[in-house]
Parts: structure tokens; C-alpha cells; sequence
């Protein structure tokens, strides 16, 4: 079962070596939005850090280091954490076998080579940048596929984008200018065998179904206007008599 606390953010053990940055910088922008206490403490909640215990007691993410790294550099020092895996009892070794089996280390780095647990940055920040990482997440907030079962599918994506889009992935007007290129790539048939594939098809129908309903709601609302005003008038006639 899960265990939900806190913990200090700059303790927090990476299994990754990469994140994107432009997609910390829009997590940063979001977790700096002002709230009431009560609001912000529900903002926190739904997004706790996943996390593994590890040797020695170390927490491991499993999940959310863009979160995390988002916060630190806010200043936050301690951030909620939900504990999904307690594996301290077991060696070094067997404890990295297990992380991959379960799907939580996923080393690779900014160009998409597959490195080891060696590798891994000792801290968040000291995690790496990865523009096709921020690449691939906006792509996917976009509709352009659905978001893969685990974070691998995550790296295969970014990798698939790392092949098929180069631009000036630091620049502001490169990445925008890469997004353009994305977005139809990721509907197309060369990225079918990607997790999360949904296809032009898909893509269209669901996007018909979103304008059909604001269409709906639009004659809706047209076709109670009459009504009320129809009510509004038998009011006034009833009270001057």
C-alpha cells in the first residue's frame, strides 16, 4: 500500500538522466500561479512525487521529475510524496534489476543513448536538458497521441522525434518551428508503432466530436432564449391584471 508524506527535494534521487527543460519552465509557471492555501494545497496533493525506497533509505523517483525539478527552482525545498515501492532490504545490485523490471530506470541521455545506473545524476538538478523530451510532451498536450503506459514510451517518442525534426531545438523560434513539424509527424504512418499512436483519423474524429459539442451547446442555448422571454412577458401580463 502507498505511503503519502514529504520529503526534501534536493534529496530525491533521479532515475533518469534527462528532462526537458521548456517543459519545466511551463510546470513552473503553473505551480507559480497564485492560490488560496486550501487550493494550494490540493494543487500539491494531485501532484506528489512517485517515489521508491531505495538502499540505505534513499527515495527514487519514479515518477514526476519535471515536477520536482520545477520546484526547485522555484526555491521550494520540501514537496509531497507518495512512497510506492519499499526495496531497501535489498542489495544494490538487486535493487536496479528490480527498478527495470518495474519500468523505473530509464537512463538514456540528451542524444538517446541507452547508458546504466552509473549515470544517473546524484541530484534533480543535476539532471540533464532534452529539448525532444519538452518536444514530445507538448506534442502530446496537443492531441497528437495519447499519453504511453510508462515513462519509456515517453524516450521513444522523444527519440523518434530526435530522428525526423531537426531545428534549433534552443531556440524559442526552433522549437515552435519544430512543433509545426511534430504534430502532423506524430499522426502519420511512420510513427504507428509508437505506444500512444492515434493516427490522422482518430485524430480528426475526435476533434469533429469536440467541435459538435460546442456547436450543440451553442444551438442549445439559443433555442432557451425565447423561452425565457416568452415567460418574461405572461410575468408582466399576470401582474398588471
Amino acid at each position: 500500500m502507498a505511503t503519502e508524506t514529504t520529503a526534501e527535494l534536493d534529496t530525491l534521487r533521479p532515475t533518469q538522466i534527462t528532462l526537458g527543460m521548456y517543459q519545466v519552465h511551463e510546470k513552473m509557471d503553473v505551480s507559480a500561479r497564485p492560490r488560496s492555501p486550501a487550493a494550494q494545497k490540493r494543487f500539491l496533493a494531485e501532484h506528489r512525487i512517485e517515489t521508491v525506497v531505495g538502499p540505505g533509505g534513499a527515495l527514487y523517483i519514479a515518477d514526476h521529475h519535471h515536477w520536482a525539478r520545477a520546484w526547485l527552482e522555484l526555491g521550494w525545498e520540501e514537496a509531497p510524496v507518495r512512497i510506492i515501492a519499499d526495496l531497501s532490504h535489498l542489495s544494490p545490485g538487486k535493487f536496479w534489476k528490480q527498478m527495470r523490471a518495474l519500468g523505473h530506470l530509464n537512463p538514456y541521455d540528451e542524444h538517446g543513448q541507452h547508458l546504466t545506473e552509473k549515470d544517473l545524476p546524484a541530484t534533480v538538478m543535476s539532471m540533464r536538458d532534452d529539448p525532444y523530451r519538452s518536444l514530445a510532451a507538448f506534442t502530446r498536450n496537443a492531441g497528437a497521441y495519447q499519453k504511453p503506459g510508462n515513462a519509456y514510451g515517453d524516450f521513444r517518442w522523444a527519440d523518434f522525434f530526435r530522428r525526423c525534426v531537426e531545428e534549433d531545438m534552443h531556440s524559442i523560434a526552433g522549437f515552435a518551428r519544430a512543433m509545426t513539424v511534430a504534430i502532423p509527424l506524430a499522426r502519420s504512418g511512420k510513427a504507428r508503432r509508437l505506444p500512444g499512436y492515434v493516427g490522422p483519423v482518430r485524430f480528426e474524429e475526435e476533434a469533429g466530436k469536440k467541435a459538435g459539442g460546442k456547436k450543440a451547446a451553442g444551438k442549445k442555448s439559443t433555442k432557451k432564449k425565447p423561452t425565457k422571454k416568452a415567460s418574461a412577458g405572461k410575468a408582466s401580463k399576470s401582474s398588471k391584471g
